[in-house]
């Protein structure tokens, strides 16, 4: 057992990438196929927490129980819906202009999916630097994110939804600029949503040189330090780390991270306990 464990720590994340890209390139365009292997997805990964969990303690429940629901139940509504929006001003936009945009239709599907992997994370990294730049409206937007002190699979879903509107619409912006087919979009979308419910996880995945491809636990871990000097990295928002790597924000130290490390740097600021405040506290600093 316990070497069938090592190897899950260092072979899953892997495994469970390429299958999940395998099944979605397969049965492109298939929403169907798409979303019910994402759910079944997470739920191994909920598995895995307890299986090979990154700090044991992460799976009891804490106050912050409540508001992950919510969370919960709201992102599948906000994502889709600000997604459709800025679809729909950008092919209005487009059609104003001509179409004139690039248009890489042509392409082989493989490639249109790399490139929009690539471009998919650049306007939500620098929403997400921009957010911890300073105490200002977008890192009040973001804190909800940063708000509890442990990470399992729902702190993916813990976003306000105008961060969630900023990040979609930010990350859905190139792919409609470059012109992908949209059962790339499909893909691209899919395959950035499972690394970033993943690197939330209690999960002791182990990638080693992989890291300096994959935006995973190992790295995202530290961003939800509240150590301004190792929090304020790792701001990749899709599944490749790339762009820290090229903008000097890739932090990856050797030691393991201190369990009572997470959360926010002033959490007093924060209104912990009530929900509505959380909503409203981008706008009214409501504490």
């Amino acid at each position: 057992m316990k070497i069938f464990r090592q190897g899950i720590r260092y072979v899953g994340f892997p495994i469970l990438f390429l299958s999940f890209s395998t099944i979605l390139i397969e049965f492109s365009g298939n929403l169907w196929v798409a979303y019910s292997t994402l759910s079944f997805l997470v739920l191994m990964g909920m598995t895995l927490e307890r299986f090979i969990p990154f700090e044991k303690t992460w799976n009891g429940s804490d106050s912050d129980s409540r508001s992950d629901l919510f969370f919960f139940a709201i992102q599948p509504i906000v994502a889709p819906l600000a997604g459709s929006v800025v679809a729909g001003i950008v092919h209005r936009s487009m059609s104003v202009f001509d179409g004139s945009a690039t248009s890489l239709i042509g392409s082989s599907l493989w490639s249109q999916i790399l490139i929009g992997m690539f471009f998919s994370g650049l306007i939500p990294y620098w929403i997400h630097r921009f957010s911890h730049a300073r105490d200002g409206f977008l890192w009040r937007v973001h804190s909800i994110h940063h708000s509890p002190k442990r990470l399992y699979w729902m702190n993916a879903f813990r976003s306000h939804p105008i961060n969630t509107i900023l990040n979609t619409g930010g990350a859905l912006l190139p792919a409609l600029l470059l012109g992908l087919h949209p059962d790339a979009v499909l893909i691209v979308g899919m395959l950035n949503n499972f690394v970033s419910i993943y690197n939330h996880m209690n999960i002791d995945f182990r990638l080693g040189i992989l890291n300096r491809i994959f935006n995973m636990n190992e790295l995202h871990r530290w961003h939800h330090s509240k150590v301004p000097a190792e929090g304020n990295n790792n701001y990749s928002s899709g599944a490749f780390a790339f762009w820290d790597i090229i903008f000097g924000s890739y932090y990856l130290p050797p030691k393991k991270m201190d369990r009572n490390l997470v959360g926010l740097y002033q959490p007093d600021k924060f209104p912990s306990r009530s929900i509505l405040k959380q909503i409203l506290f981008p706008i009214c600093k409501c504490s």
